[in-house]
């Protein structure tokens, strides 16, 4: 799958105060994500939002003032568009999905 047919996982909800984003990569949603010490359950009433494109998760995470990433593509892309510090993630290497990062951001 090309990078322009990735979908992932996006949810968007504003509070009074916040503008809350979760996104996790398609695939993870529903999966336990773990490597023998670290466990996270990628839960779908917290991640299971709209399935969007790279550029509408982009767009979002810019304009969050929170954002619960999981996945390894969603949180190589912001790495790669600066939202977040490569310094911040947490890498998990788990046997049935691979490298999966996890970061939060709180802005």
């Amino acid at each position: 799958m090309n990078k322009k047919e990735q979908r992932f996982y996006l949810k968007a909800r504003q509070t009074e105060k916040d503008y809350l984003v979760t996104v996790c990569d398609e695939k993870l949603l529903g999966e336990t994500v773990d490597d023998g010490e670290i466990e996270l359950y990628v839960n779908e009433r917290f991640f299971g939002g709209e399935l969007a494109t790279i550029e509408q998760c982009i767009s979002e995470m810019n304009k969050a003032t929170s954002c619960n990433l999981i996945g390894f593509e969603i949180v190589n892309a912001a790495v790669q568009n600066r939202i977040v510090s490569e310094l911040a993630v947490m890498w998990i290497d788990c046997k049935k999905n691979g490298r999966v990062g996890h970061v939060m951001l709180i802005r």
